[in-house]
């Protein structure tokens, strides 16, 4: 129920809410109507959940086959474009790409600033430290590097 809105489907047929409230209260305030609504609700804002899951799976492997066949980034950069569309709140580091991918300072420093010349990182620095954080709207940035990219429908 975490993932679900039912306020969505609610709104969208406001008529059927209130049919439901007034049979409840014109048969002895059985709640039987008022339960089989909310049960289909419920059940809309799954089936609404389900779709928006698979339509989002189904652009992340495009992504990630588009990104595979490219050249334009070698295989930790592409990696890590993968976990950040995956993840677009996550940050990195020098240091954190440097130990995921077993490379020296300087390859993971270089790896991090060309992605991020190519717009798809941001950087700031908090103290002696460069945080790099992925750019909102990251596989419209990816589409306009690459044509054959996928993006948002």
């Amino acid at each position: 129920f975490e993932f679900i809105s039912i306020s969505q489907v609610i709104l969208n047929a406001p008529a059927k809410y209130g049919r439901a409230f007034l049979y409840t209260e014109t048969d002895d305030n059985d709640l039987t109507y008022f339960i089989i609504y909310h049960l289909e609700v419920i059940m809309q804002a799954i089936k609404k959940l389900h779709e928006h899951i698979k339509r989002k799976t189904e652009q992340l492997v495009k992504i990630e086959s588009q990104l595979r066949g490219t050249l334009l980034f070698n295989h930790r950069q592409r990696d890590l474009i993968n976990h950040a569309i995956r993840h677009p709140n996550f940050q990195y580091t020098i240091i954190s790409h440097q130990r995921s991918h077993n490379v020296v300072y300087q390859t993971a420093r270089n790896d991090l600033m060309d992605i991020e010349q190519n717009g798809l990182l941001s950087s700031s620095k908090i103290g002696k430290r460069l945080f790099f954080r992925p750019v909102a709207n990251m596989e419209a940035k990816l589409a306009s590097l690459n044509p054959d990219f996928p993006s948002e429908p």
